[in-house]
């Protein structure tokens, strides 16, 4: 396991640049001694912090409430992460069905408890090191590109959102490439609204978000489907936050592959995605909406319950802002 973790592309997954290895290093040593007094609660905080960084660049929700976190606690939501790993590679003997438990949006996390305690073995925790190199080397890594990957998962991790202002610096031009791409498509749509809407869903960092009551109803009806794809239908993905269930909607071979779609890609599924409603897809070729337009595309891309996240008067602020930028 050393020889693994030595690899420098692997360095870049488990530690912040500007920290060293010594928080964890020693559990480490511990643990390829075959401590076996060093389990997820012993470990220690910054060894925790690896992990959940390991997990997350691995694909897997750290937190029962679904969300992407690096906090250095080995909670019920990292727990699940293991249990959900271990399953896809054969290392346990929790079923698909304890990982799938009956729940709904409101009390998912709090049954979240329902799933046995996982232990990070030397075994699993080798393996997930193996994985992160192969993902690597076949560049089906979160955005395509570890450089891209690493640059998301420190912003996670130093919980570090882009200005409105970075995010047009940082994707104007993807903005750009994707809508040439769409046009071809017969899609047009404004720079304006492709940059409101991802500063409104995820401030310019792709954090995706697991939906566990999503999951287990997926797999009433999708028994067939393999479990990595099931779960990563399960999440919202990109920097559109949009879910993977809609991977046809947005032209995705799979959910899998909207994971490590480019930034350009991701950009273009948004607009696909918005399309997708012949209401919608008129509202968003203009550059000068009304608040009945910012009101429908908040509805039909948050829900009917937009108003009580006022994401239509975000939407619109984003949108001005945009403009402003732009000298428009």
């Amino acid at each position: 396991m050393s020889t693994l973790i030595a690899d420098p592309r692997l360095r870049r997954i488990l530690t912040l640049p500007d920290e060293t290895a010594e928080g964890w290093a020693v559990d480490l040593e511990r643990f390829e001694r075959g401590d076996v007094t060093l389990t997820r609660q012993s470990a220690g905080e910054a060894s925790i912090k690896a992990v959940q960084r390991l997990l997350i660049f691995l694909g897997y929700s750290t937190a029962s409430t679904g969300a992407f976190l690096i906090d250095g606690d080995f909670g019920r939501g990292t727990n699940r992460a293991v249990a959900q790993f271990e399953l896809e590679h054969a290392l346990t003997k929790i079923s698909r069905s304890e990982l799938c438990y009956p729940c709904t949006w409101q009390n998912a996390s709090q049954k979240i408890v329902s799933i046995p305690d996982s232990k990070l073995t030397q075994t699993t925790l080798a393996k997930m090191l193996e994985v992160a190199q192969d993902m690597i080397d076949r560049r089906a890594v979160l955005c395509g590109s570890v450089d891209e990957a690493t640059f998301h998962l420190d912003a996670l991790h130093r919980r570090r959102l882009l200005s409105c202002a970075e995010i047009r610096t940082r994707y104007g031009k993807s903005v750009d490439d994707a809508i040439a791409a769409v046009a071809v498509e017969g899609i047009t749509i404004s720079h304006f609204w492709l940059l409101a809407i991802i500063k409104q869903e995820t401030s310019g960092i792709v954090r995706p978000r697991f939906e566990q009551h999503l999951l287990s109803r997926l797999n009433k009806t999708q028994k067939k489907v393999d479990f990595a794809e099931l779960r990563h239908r399960s999440m919202s993905m990109g920097l559109g936050q949009i879910l993977g269930d809609n991977f046809k909607i947005v032209k995705a071979a799979s959910a899998q592959a909207m994971y490590s779609s480019t930034i350009a890609e991701q950009i273009a599924q948004i607009a696909r995605f918005l399309s997708s409603s012949p209401r919608i897809v008129s509202i968003v070729r203009g550059d000068s909406p009304s608040e009945e337009d910012f009101r429908a595309v908040a509805k039909f891309y948050n829900g009917p319950g937009y108003e009580k996240h006022h994401y239509h008067e975000s939407l619109a602020r984003w949108f001005r802002e945009f403009k402003v930028l732009a000298g428009a």
